[in-house]
């Protein structure tokens, strides 16, 4: 059975009339009688009562109605769906997403698109840096929001922001009453750091500057993502370095304090992989790029 039969058999049963209905399929009328002998040879019953002077459906005939109908209405919406996919209309946006990179700039260029593409649906992945470029690599994710470096060829990316290292202390910390913080301050002070193989390279600077200035810090504890490390810092485990970004989001038991001078500042890039045709992801990049030309991307 093929659409084409459904659909022929739906122009009769509303005109009953062969007649007429081979008018409305711009076919000729003994080709469209043959299409619905045969359509009934396949269901196994008479769909229709003919006489010389009408056409009438029977209770087979009826019952295969209603079907058939939503049967082509479902074809129509899938037609419907597949033109706007192709557009990058409608579907489902996979993003990876570092916890520190999901910023009011992530907001605003994922508010943009959903008013340009209301119909396209976000799926978010909060992974590291790492996990977002494998996954990426393996067509697992449309879009990464995450640490450079990129140092895959297949993989092509935008800078999306910058960000300045602030300090992250305890409420009623001493560091937290000092006006100026310097690197000797941190001398046998206890830290709360990321596991060494989820880091970004600025601990390492973290420390050299520390050691320049004679001061020796103690590992504290290690955490696995900012947000435990974030806990950690406020239940007293200890300080650390992090993102000004993260600093935008009020968390109890904790201050922010600036430090000194040394520490680059933090990049944060969209990457996506070059072979994913996928309209969604372009129109994606064509949104960032189109804000980013009027958006300052520093803090």
């Amino acid at each position: 059975m093929e659409l084409r039969h459904i659909r022929y058999f739906v122009a009769v049963a509303e005109e009953l009339s062969f007649r007429r209905a081979a008018e409305r399929l711009h076919l000729a009328q003994p080709p469209l009688s043959a299409q619905i002998k045969d359509l009934e040879g396949e269901l196994g019953t008479k769909l229709f009562e003919r006489t010389t002077r009408s056409v009438r459906l029977t209770a087979s005939g009826r019952v295969f109605l209603d079907e058939a109908r939503a049967v082509l209405a479902a074809a129509e919406k899938a037609e419907q769906r597949v033109r706007k996919a192709e557009h990058g209309l409608v579907g489902t946006l996979r993003i990876g997403v570092l916890a520190p990179t999901a910023t009011s700039r992530l907001a605003t260029i994922l508010r943009s698109y959903r008013n340009q593409f209301p119909g396209v649906q976000f799926s978010l992945h909060e992974m590291t840096s790492v996990e977002q470029l494998q996954s990426l690599r393996l067509d697992q994710l449309d879009v990464g929001l995450l640490r450079p470096p990129v140092a895959f060829p297949e993989l092509d990316f935008h800078f999306l922001e910058e960000s300045p290292m602030v300090l992250a202390v305890p409420a009623g910390h001493r560091l937290a009453k000092q006006r100026l913080i310097e690197w000797k301050d941190f001398h046998n002070e206890p830290m709360v750091m990321i596991h060494p193989s989820l880091q970004h390279g600025y601990y390492d600077t973290f420390l050299n500057l520390c050691a320049k200035a004679g001061s020796t810090p103690i590992v504290g504890q290690y955490a696995n993502d900012v947000h435990s490390k974030m806990w950690l810092i406020s239940a007293g485990f200890g300080v650390a370095p992090t993102t000004k970004t993260i600093a935008e989001v009020k968390r109890p038991g904790l201050v922010f304090r600036e430090l000194p001078p040394g520490l680059p500042l933090v990049q944060t890039l969209i990457v996506w992989k070059r072979t994913n045709n996928s309209p969604m992801v372009g129109n994606f990049i064509e949104c960032f790029s189109k804000l980013d030309k009027l958006t300052p991307s520093k803090p």
